[in-house]
């Protein structure tokens, strides 16, 4: 094959290149850009001339070119493909979010000379997954709160009802018998049921009776 053909039929890959919507590059065993598509160039808001022949550090913070490159590193080492790689990224308009696929790149002979990448902006999809599951989370929040409410509400019916019944009670001392027939005081048969507390005073008449029995009881 001529050099004419080749430089034609390099044309043809890269018009086929550029027309898919994925981001396409290559890169050799240096970390190196050696062909890009269009899609990739515009996502760089670079030319494919500024972009082949680049380092990966050249365009991206350091420690995210070193994700990137790890992943790369693996790939050539173990000649296997690796897929459905979800990573962020950095972008002027914004936190990105990419799914990539890599495979070895091989030369005529076989021999590993670097990577070839696919991949596509998953960030309106990934924001949408982030969206739901903090739903879910806050849905599962509030039904955990709900069911929580549910047994107190339950506890407080339960000690209503504790009361909501015919007590035995004693016409002279006023004392309650429990369910195991032990008599007990009032105020201490109510308070062990609920969540009441007593005070202790007169009321009107008994004020008032009390008070004329103090005068009756006091001496002249």
């Amino acid at each position: 094959m001529n050099e004419r053909s080749i430089h034609k039929q390099s044309d043809e890959l890269q018009i086929i290149f550029d027309s898919v919507p994925a981001w396409i590059f290559y890169k050799d065993k240096e970390n190196r850009f050696m062909r890009v598509n269009q899609v990739f160039c515009d996502i760089m808001e670079l030319s494919r001339e500024e972009l082949e022949g680049r380092s990966l550090f050249d365009l991206y913070p350091r420690e995210q070119a070193e994700e990137f490159w790890r992943d790369d590193k693996e790939v050539m080492a173990s000649g296997k493909p690796k897929k459905n790689i979800i990573e962020s990224m950095d972008h002027k308009s914004g936190k990105m979010w990419v799914k990539t696929d890599k495979i070895p790149y091989r030369d005529k002979q076989g021999t590993i000379i670097g990577i070839i990448g696919f991949a596509l902006d998953i960030t309106e999809q990934k924001n949408a997954e982030d969206a739901l599951l903090a739903a879910y989370t806050e849905e599962k929040r509030l039904a955990t709160n709900n069911e929580q409410l549910v047994d107190q509400l339950k506890s407080a019916l339960s000690q209503i009802r504790t009361l909501n019944s015919l007590l035995p009670v004693c016409a002279v001392c006023k004392k309650i018998r429990d369910e195991e027939g032990h008599w007990h005081l009032m105020e201490n048969y109510i308070s062990s049921r609920t969540n009441t507390t007593f005070t202790h005073g007169y009321c009107p008449a008994c004020a008032e009776r009390a008070l004329k029995q103090f005068k009756t009881d006091s001496p002249e």
